[in-house]
């Protein structure tokens, strides 16, 4: 691990050193040598399929409340900022992907976190105490957690909402603009997503002002505590950025996950911070299992398309197989039973229906993954 890059929120990129260390050795000849070995891309997402199951029709409704909400505070929080800085953006292919990120993969973390916190808000306490208490059918308990985020996402906690999708807007675009919206080496392309968030840049595309106004908005309106989370958070954005760098270099990572562990771990605080107050470090532990399993399985769906950018990861190197996978996979259901018994959510019949919200929710993800491979 090289300090300067993955442990430092400092601008300064000190990376002289490292300037197409490695194109042409060892790191390039995995690409040819590991990569071979695997199994066709639709056996590697039966596999994925198999592994998750069928998730429970049963618990869609609650899972359909979740997005319904995010999508209605996209709609207030984001889509003025999109129209202002990018409005281009509306009519491409990437602007599908922003919805669908910010909304159904990255917004909903929070909120299933939020169910299972050991501080929940007045309101979600009252329902998911009821759901914990009372005899329902799953059925009966998605459609309560259904009804609750209709009624909560319209009249309370309205900052949370708005900061929750506002991060999570970001991370799609911050990662869509270092990978497809900036000219130059990687490090010239980091040192400008530096000077942006530091404010020493006036953004001078729209990608950069819409990235711009993201994190400008974040901030807005957050107390002394929410503030220390908030800049702890953005200290992670910048080691992502480095370790991007180290990856696009091909730099070998000494743990062997491919510089993939700023992101992993740095997205999950970012979409925490806005719940940091109600939430405990169960809730951080386990989204971060989340976190590394959808990385995972990104790699191992989409192994042609990074062999074809010349990114090697953990999957082309032989670092992470199916094994992996499956080892990340339970990691998260585990961790999900841990997480209710946090949140002294006790009954086995609200703790299995949390856990089949989770994995029709994963489903839905992988699922959008495997259809959609070049997003």
């Amino acid at each position: 691990m090289t300090p300067s890059l993955e442990s430092s929120p400092r601008r300064e990129l000190r990376l002289s050193g490292f300037h197409r260390a490695s194109n042409g050795g060892e790191p390039r000849a995995a690409l040819n040598r590991d990569s071979a070995a695997l199994p066709p891309r639709a056996e590697r997402a039966r596999q994925l399929r198999t592994l998750i199951g069928s998730p429970n029709p049963d618990v869609r409704p609650l899972a359909l409340g979740i997005r319904a909400l995010t999508r209605f505070h996209f709609e207030r929080h984001v889509m003025p900022l999109v129209n202002a800085h990018w409005p281009a953006a509306r009519q491409g292919r990437f602007f599908e992907k922003l919805r669908i990120g910010a909304c159904d993969l990255y917004a909903s973390a929070p909120y299933t976190a939020l169910l299972c916190a050991p501080r929940r808000p007045p309101l979600i306490r009252l329902v998911t105490g009821a759901g914990n208490a009372l005899p329902l059918s799953t059925h009966a308990l998605a459609r309560l957690g259904q009804g609750a985020m209709t009624l909560i996402g319209r009249v309370a906690y309205q900052s949370t909402h708005r900061r929750i999708l506002l991060v999570a807007s970001f991370i799609v675009v911050i990662d869509h603009v270092l990978d497809h919206c900036l000219d130059g080496e990687p490090e010239d392309r980091a040192a400008r997503l530096f000077a942006l968030l530091d404010g020493s840049l006036t953004p001078d595309t729209p990608e950069l002002a819409l990235t711009h106004a993201l994190a400008t908005a974040m901030a807005q309106g957050l107390d002394p505590v929410e503030r220390r989370h908030f800049e702890s958070a953005m200290a992670r954005v910048r080691e992502w950025i480095g370790a991007e760098v180290l990856g696009m270099r091909d730099i070998p990572d000494p743990r062997g996950l491919g510089h993939r562990l700023a992101g992993v771990e740095g997205t999950i605080d970012g979409l925490l911070f806005p719940v940091v107050k109600y939430t405990g470090e169960a809730a951080r532990r386990w989204m971060y299992t989340v976190s590394m399993f959808v990385q995972i399985a990104d790699d191992w769906l989409d192994a042609e398309l990074d062999k074809q950018a010349e990114r090697v990861t953990p999957v082309l190197r032989g670092d992470w197989g199916f094994a992996a996978v499956e080892s990340a996979w339970r990691a998260t259901l585990t961790g999900i039973d841990a997480l209710a018994a946090d949140g002294g959510l006790t009954s086995p019949r609200y703790v299995r229906f949390l856990r089949d919200a989770y994995v029709l929710m994963i489903n839905d993800v992988l699922e959008a993954m495997i259809e959609r491979p070049n997003d």
